[in-house]
């Protein structure tokens, strides 16, 4: 499946990274890491799993 994902394709798919709006583009998070990380996960997610690492755990 196409790596965008939304009525507009605004929003980049689970496992990819960037702008899928105006015309930009959503790339594999492995690629986006330099194949550090197979995940990517917002700031949000981080902050959430930061203060409440038993809830939310990162690994």
């Amino acid at each position: 499946p196409a790596p965008r994902q939304g009525l507009q394709c605004e929003r980049c798919r689970p496992l990819f990274v960037g702008s899928a709006r105006a015309g930009g583009s959503c790339r594999p998070c492995r690629s986006f890491c330099r194949h550090n990380a197979a995940v990517c996960i917002s700031r949000e997610e981080y902050e959430r799993a930061r203060r409440d690492p038993a809830r939310f755990p990162l690994e």
